[in-house]
Parts: structure tokens; C-alpha cells; sequence
């Protein structure tokens, strides 16, 4: 991730504005149906330590004196709608990160399973700008 962030560097502007998204896997995604959180998907295991290494990839290259932190930062929830229980399974079973429901959720989640189900994805976001090198 360090050489996509000097890559970065390297396209931006200089004060310009770099953007930084990623999933984060302290906030599991959200099942919205029939207007309430019905229940999460499973992160797979090992993603809360990718996300702890994109991390320290930004703070290396912050270190290293590509970018300067503090025009903001946080999480924002990222929804994506499914038409029906059997798209959103479908989803599930091609994901990488989020491999299967939560325990009991399929089975909550049968009533809705005409749809539409939206899946509410935690992403972190750092507002980073670019220094002059």
C-alpha cells in the first residue's frame, strides 16, 4: 500500500487533496430490512489486521513526508441495495471480506427474502494533503 500512496503522491497536485477510503472491519456490515437492522455479516478473520496495516502504510508515508493528516477524517456508512435474499446470499458467497451472515441472521432475514435488503458498509475516510518533496 506504501507504493500506491507514493503513486498518489506522485499523480496529486502539490497541496492537493488526497482522498483515503477503506472498509473498516470494527464495524461489521449492516442488514437493513423492512426499515431496521436486521442483523451483520461475518468479517472474514485477518481483516482487522489489513486494516490495521493500511493504517500504518499512511502513517509511514505521513512519516516519510508525502502527505500531512488533519483536514479530517472518520466513517461514513456506504449502502448498497439488494434486490432480493438470494442476490444479497450470492453476494456473500463471491465476497472476500464478508464470507457468510452472522449466526442466525439467513433465518431473520426470511421474511425480506423478496426484497430489498440493503447492506450498510462501514468505511473509514482520511482527508490527507499532499506536501511538496
Amino acid at each position: 500500500m506504501v507504493d500506491a500512496l507514493r503513486a498518489a503522491h506522485r499523480a496529486l497536485r502539490p497541496h492537493g487533496v488526497l482522498v483515503d477510503l477503506r472498509p473498516d472491519a470494527s464495524r461489521p456490515p449492516r442488514l437493513v430490512a423492512g426499515g431496521r437492522v436486521r442483523g451483520t455479516l461475518a468479517t472474514r478473520p485477518g481483516s482487522r489486521r489489513d486494516d490495521l496495516a493500511a493504517a500504518a502504510a499512511v502513517t509511514a508515508a505521513v512519516d516519510a513526508g508525502l502527505f500531512r493528516r488533519g483536514r479530517g477524517a472518520g466513517h461514513l456508512w456506504h449502502g448498497t441495495t439488494f434486490a432480493s435474499l438470494a442476490e444479497l446470499s450470492a453476494y456473500v458467497r463471491s465476497n472476500r471480506r464478508w464470507p457468510a451472515f452472522a449466526p442466525g441472521v439467513r433465518r431473520t432475514l426470511a421474511p425480506f427474502r423478496a426484497g430489498p435488503i440493503v447492506c450498510r458498509r462501514a468505511v473509514k475516510f482520511e482527508l490527507l494533503d499532499r506536501l511538496t518533496q
